[in-house]
């Protein structure tokens, strides 16, 4: 019996096996296949700590004193108590010290007697359950989670059995402890406790999981709460589980934290000491020298012995001196070694030049995390698990998970380096919303998170091949330095050339960074006039005052100030917008931008985001690192250039300090010269990258507020191809926006901008294009502005061609690098082209006058989340998605062979547009059969009474094959409202279905019908019909996240394009239905139907045609993807509908194209509410004891390991996710049963239990891997 503290264990001794035990559990959170593990584990514990406290594992102390910063693993009651007495915290202290506890664990934890215990899955005991990260849902776990406890404690006769870890890799032994009430107790419990014996602590749990992403606010909540205590006074203590990376990570933010609190104070900076000015040596003495000397070579011996270590402890089987001779005889590898070890990691140096006071920031971090490193030391772990990614071989999945910690542990110390920065400017706002404005940080981020799982994040150490090698033969092989110019480009020179590279030492020109020249041979392309010396690829885009160029010298940005001057008298104002998101440095004229020593044909990734005002302070750094290398090379400094053949060579070039310059400087001076003719705006955009929203509101902004008919507008980029033709294309949209307000007239007003005798291309169009064009207002014109503008703009790259050009090379390419690239780079500028459309769709919904009262562009995009679903298929598709549309023109009247293969290619709606059809919606074998009532024309019609009648005694497991008959009737309120379901109706089938449930004409019966469909539907005499494309005729047309009033004016716009091809078709109109060939499997077979204009309706149309004869039917649309789960969204309109329907309807219907689905779907989700609103409110007291019956439950369990039926698991829905997701709800058993209850009595269809287990069925039969196994999965897991 655990009394007092004490823990009485004892052997198994029950009749019941442990594994039944497990198995058998059915309490909310301690659930079936879940146990109860010792917290510990055994390797876990540091052993070489200077102070070792019995139950408070790893506990110790930040390095430096005047901090008071504490860290140790979840600590025993005992071991609790004896940190407070060591930090004076016992209720008889003097003097007296307070403490404050934060705990980071996000998975519940009880306290049985002195020891922590910890819920496990029983299959991954060693896997944390990351439950919750909010601490109001963990802490009602945890109280959930003792009452389980104590319910099955008194099945057991006071005893309970848990599990503990003896050693690492062996199974959990089990033990049943002796318990009672007073002896199980929350770790908040536990405080409140001891605090009301005296002790001084206060206790406050932020849940942090292994994997939770840094900016989640947890350091802010540090913040808020360190900040509010005295750093003198007060120790922090921070916990998690064994107390290593959590707590450190902790203790290192609360280090930085408090070493500002106290440098605020007028107190001595704690880590870097300030020289002292009493001393008689000159610092520029030969004393200070050499004494500064030996502290570096101090500090690169440590750094070599512990590279030696961490080599020599990371092989396999390591022989004797192997890590040193591997060492000494690869000095670069040595090298690298070191960089990684000191945490010159690429993105760090990269971060490094985008905060202010990067340097200092990372000295400080890295001081801090030496001194908190009794554990592990967060800087040398990300080398330590790069290592072991590179040693080991045989197991992958261990390998993974090394790399996976690896990057993992870099990220911390990149946003740590990142927090140490905020926390030295930090004004008044959180690191939360700090970061948000951070652009070029969060693109870091991102980078590093998408490359997760490959070695490239890892650079300078992102090739260690020289190290697996060499330790797997445990001896030094001959090794080969691997070749330069990963992306082509290979850099020639001399010894000192690459050895001044190496040794940069820069903020932003440092190692192994060149300055490369912005032009080069081979750069100038397309038809251009007008030619300027250094202004490459310089053009005016026709009929416009828009002209586009590359980056330009000095000399012809004069050149094309003056010209334009000349040519526009009349303009008082030339605009010129750089659109370099690369920083640039101007030396002797020329520019030059930065580039990795092995990527020297690439922009460097590191700026993706930056905002103009940050670029430029980059700019600023670099042009201070130019200078510097200028000093120490006595007047010259190193650059680089390409020759015709692609190869890279060193040039040393004479200059002096009034020789460099940015681009603010030297438009800044010919700003001076030319007063205010000049303005200079800088639009950073990423190379062959989709523009962000923001830097189209950026070009939007400047055009609006300038006089766009008479002011010329210079854009740039690199060469003057990609970026700055692409925002030429939107300049011209803006400007001829600006002049012909699309709102009145949507087509483009050609005598602004076009010569009439020019000559309209023909453009192939892709399937993403026309999904777009369906849902946008005014689609085909909309698309016809963008390709005139494109067009227009494209002398030196035609936007629309490329992606072609693309997708043919990519078809040719033998090469699978070759063709990625091409596909890649075709994909890439379809978006481009995508986007150009969303814009233009923008600027024709907005009136030039309203601009700045309406929505902003990114508004408009993210208000409309079917765009994202287009992307995402864009991005599944591949190369498939750049296959264009094949359009039919028809010749001269002549018959074509396939009259109907010809007419939907030749379609031209902005609907029912090239290769989309009409397929009925109606099919063989739609009807189920089992149904014991059928309607004609509205298949699979059902009708079931609503809502459920709480059962306190009704607590039997579901029954899958449950039916309602006379017994079932008192489970259910009797209030006359039902519910029904069918699939997609004809205008008769609805009529009839109507009047079967009493709401035709003069009926008594409301009727509220909601239809599911996302799919733009038609109805052609009488029937639906749905659109599809030719070449996926069995597939929904998905738009997943679209709008009501968006898909009704999809139909609306549908209808038109079918009314017009009625008439061109003199009264026929070409559909398409699904016909069985025999043998099982159907094709899609074209006909003609004769029928008027009249016949052609919407479903809306449809339902007011019944409301003005008579029917009473409240219609309502809410599109749901076929085959998924409802989008948050979703579940709101139908909550509101619902609760609409029950105020004045009596009869609720749901459809959806076979009414199975999405039908059931809605029919379980309305007899949920309606169950809850009229029966929760009116009798709580019910509520809550039909609640406490399900969770102190005790029925006969069938084990299904000894049974046999384990079918009957799945088929209860007792699947892991679900079970936790049962343990998270505060009410989670009553909902899971509840939920199960109305499945079951409204599964006529389709049980949503069975489908799950009937996909998992299929799952495990289908090849893991292919991609039917795929498929599979993804459509059980839209069903769970």
């Amino acid at each position: 019996m655990v009394q007092g503290g004490q823990r009485s264990s004892t052997p198994i001794t029950n009749a019941v096996a442990p594994p039944a035990v497990v198995r058998s559990r059915n309490g909310s959170v301690l659930s079936r296949g879940f146990i109860l593990k010792t917290d510990h584990y055994p390797t876990g514990r540091a052993l070489d700590l200077e102070l070792n406290l019995q139950g408070a594992p790893n506990f110790r102390k930040a390095g430096q004193g005047g901090l008071n910063v504490f860290g140790c693993a979840q600590p025993r009651i005992q071991g609790l108590k004896a940190i407070l007495s060591l930090l004076r915290c016992r209720p008889d202290s003097s003097p007296s010290g307070e403490c404050v506890w934060f705990s980071t664990r996000e998975e519940p934890i009880v306290y049985i007697g002195d020891r922590s215990f910890v819920l496990r899955d029983a299959s991954q005991p060693r896997d944390p359950l990351s439950l919750s990260d909010r601490v109001e849902n963990l802490e009602d776990i945890e109280r959930r989670l003792i009452q389980d406890i104590l319910d099955e404690a008194s099945r057991y006769g006071g005893m309970i059995l848990t599990h503990h870890e003896i050693n690492e890799g062996e199974e959990m032994f089990p033990t049943w402890t002796e318990i009672d009430e007073k002896c199980v107790l929350t770790s908040r419990e536990v405080v409140e406790q001891i605090v009301s014996d005296g002790w001084k602590v206060e206790y406050y749990r932020i849940p942090i999981s292994p994997d939770r992403a840094i900016e989640d606010n947890y350091l802010d909540a540090y913040a808020a709460i360190i900040h509010d205590v005295d750093p003198v006074k007060t120790s922090l203590l921070f916990s998690c589980g064994m107390g290593v990376v959590r707590t450190t990570f902790a203790m290192v933010a609360a280090c930085i934290l408090r070493r500002r609190m106290l440098i605020q104070r007028g107190l001595s900076d704690p880590f870097i000491p300030v020289p002292s000015t009493g001393t008689s040596t000159p610092a520029t003495s030969q004393g200070a020298v050499a004494l500064e000397q030996a502290i570096k070579q101090q500090e690169q011996s440590q750094a070599l012995l512990r590279i030696t270590y961490i080599l020599q402890t990371s092989m396999h089987n390591p022989m004797p001196l192997s890590a040193i001779e591997l060492l000494l005889a690869q000095p670069s590898l040595m090298d690298n070694l070191r960089k990684a070890f000191i945490g010159n990691y690429s993105v760090v140096l990269s971060l490094l030049g985008f905060l202010d006071d990067g340097l200092k920031a990372k000295l400080v971090v890295d001081s801090v995390i030496d001194s908190c490193d009794h554990v592990i030391n967060l800087r040398e772990d990300i080398l330590t698990l790069r290592v072991k990614y590179s040693l080991t071989s045989m197991d992958e999945k261990k390998r993974q998970n090394y790399l996976g910690r690896a990057a993992r542990a870099l990220e911390k110390y990149f946003f740590i380096i990142a927090y140490a920065s905020y926390v030295e400017e930090r004004k008044n706002e959180t690191f939360s919303t700090w970061l948000q404005t951070r652009v070029e940080i969060w693109n870091q981020v991102r980078y590093m998170r998408s490359h997760a799982n490959r070695l490239e994040i890892f650079a300078p150490v992102e090739d260690l091949s020289l190290i697996s090698r060499g330790s797997r033969k445990g001896q030094i092989d001959h090794l080969i330095e691997n070749e330069l110019g990963i992306s082509g480009g290979q850099v020639v020179g001399d010894e000192w050339a690459d050895l001044a590279v190496k040794n940069r030492s820069g903020i932003i020109l440092r190692a192994s960074t060149l300055l490369k020249s912005d032009q080069w041979y081979e750069a100038e392309t397309g038809e251009t006039s007008g030619t300027i010396r250094g202004a490459v690829n310089f053009r005016n885009i026709p009929g416009t005052r828009i002209y586009a160029l590359g980056q330009p010298t000095t000399e012809a940005i004069d050149h094309v100030v003056e010209r334009l001057r000349e040519a526009y008298a009349d303009s008082g104002t030339v605009i010129w917008i750089n659109l370099r998101e690369e920083p640039l440095v101007y030396i002797n004229g020329t520019p030059y931008c930065l580039r990795r020593e092995g990527l020297t044909l690439r922009n460097m990734k590191d700026y993706g985001g930056i905002s103009a005002s940050r670029l430029e302070a980059l700019e600023d750094r670099l042009k201070n690192d130019v200078l510097s290398e200028i000093r120490s090379f006595s007047g010259r400094v190193l650059l680089h250039t390409e020759t015709e053949d692609g190869t890279v060579i060193p040039v040393w070039e004479e200059a002096e300090a009034g020789d460099v310059a940015v681009l603010r400087d030297i438009f800044d001076a010919r700003k001076k010269c030319h007063g205010d003719i000049l303005r200079f705006h800088r639009v950073p955009i990423t190379a062959e990258h989709v523009p962000d929203v923001t830097d189209i509101e950026d070009i939007l902004d400047i055009v609006v507020r300038s006089d766009y008919e008479k002011t010329p507008i210079v854009l740039n980029c690199q060469l003057g191809r990609g970026r700055s033709t692409n925002a030429s294309i939107i300049v011209l949209l803006i400007q001829r926006w600006l002049h012909s307000d699309y709102l009145k007239t949507p087509l483009p007003d050609k005598s602004f901008s076009l010569s009439p005798n020019r000559k309209k291309p023909r453009h192939h169009s892709y399937q993403v294009i026309n999904n777009l064009l369906r849902v946008i207002r005014h689609g085909v014109f909309v698309k016809e502005a963008v390709d005139d503008a494109v067009n227009t703009c494209g002398q030196v790259h035609n936007l629309i061609d490329a992606i072609e050009e693309e997708r043919i090379a990519a078809e040719q390419s033998t090469n699978a690098t070759e063709k990625n690239v091409h596909v890649h780079k075709g994909l890439d500028n379809l978006r481009k082209y995508f986007q150009l459309i969303v814009f233009q769709a923008y600027l024709s919904s907005t009136r030039p006058d309203t601009l700045r009262n309406q929505a902003s562009f990114g508004k408009f995009v993210h208000d409309r989340p079917v765009l994202e679903t287009f992307l995402n298929e864009l991005k599944a598709d591949g190369i498939s998605a750049l296959k264009p549309l094949e359009r039919v023109e028809h010749a001269n009247g002549a018959a074509l062979p396939d009259e109907a293969q010809s007419l939907v290619a030749a379609r031209s709606g902005s609907i029912l547009s090239t290769s989309t059809i009409l397929k009925s919606d109606f099919f063989a074998n739609l009807q189920k059969m089992s149904l014991p009532e059928r309607i004609d024309g509205a298949p699979n019609f059902r009708q079931l009474p609503l809502t459920l009648r709480y059962a306190p005694g009704s607590t039997a497991r579901p029954r899958v094959d449950g039916r309602i008959n006379e017994n079932d009737k008192g489970k259910f309120v009797q209030d006359g409202k039902m519910v029904c379901g069918s699939g997609m109706p004809s205008v008769e089938g609805a009529r009839q279905l109507l009047a079967r449930i009493g709401a035709a004409p003069g009926g008594a019966k409301n009727a509220y019908w909601t239809s599911l469909r996302e799919e733009p539907v038609l109805y052609i005499a009488g029937r639906p019909h749905v659109l599809r494309l030719t070449d996926r005729p069995f597939q929904n047309v998905e738009a997943t996240g679209i709008t009501t009033a968006d898909v009704e004016v999809i139909e609306v716009n549908l209808k038109k394009d079918a009314d017009r091809e009625l008439r061109q078709g003199g009264g026929r109109i070409l559909l398409h239905d699904e016909l069985d060939d025999g043998t099982g499997n159907y094709a899609v077979s074209p006909m003609w139907e004769t029928v008027k204009e009249d016949d052609i309706m919407t479903p809306r149309d449809v339902f007011e045609l019944l409301v003005k004869e008579g029917y009473r039917v409240n219609y309502a649309r809410i599109p749901i993807t076929d085959e998924q789960a409802p989008l948050p969204d979703g579940f709101t309109q139908l909550v509101d509908r619902v609760e609409t329907a029950l105020v004045d309807g009596d009869e609720l219907i749901f459809n959806c194209q076979m009414g199975r689905g999405r039908t059931t779907t809605g029919m379980v989700a309305a007899s949920l509410i309606s169950t809850i609103v009229q029966q929760g409110k009116q009798d709580k007291k019910l509520l809550a004891s039909l609640d406490t019956s399900l969770y102190r439950e005790n029925e006969e369990y069938n084990d299904p390991m000894i049974t046999g039926h384990d079918e009957e698991v799945y088929l209860n829905g007792d699947y892991k996710i679900i079970l936790q997701l049962v343990g998270i709800l505060s009410h989670g058993k009553l909902a899971k049963h509840l939920t199960d209850r109305v499945i079951d009595n409204l599964d006529d269809v389709q049980n949503l239990r069975k489908a799950i287990y009937d996909y998992k069925l299929k799952v495990d039969a289908a090849d893991e891997g292919s991609e039917k196994h795929k498929r599979l999965f993804e459509m059980g897991m839209n069903y769970m």
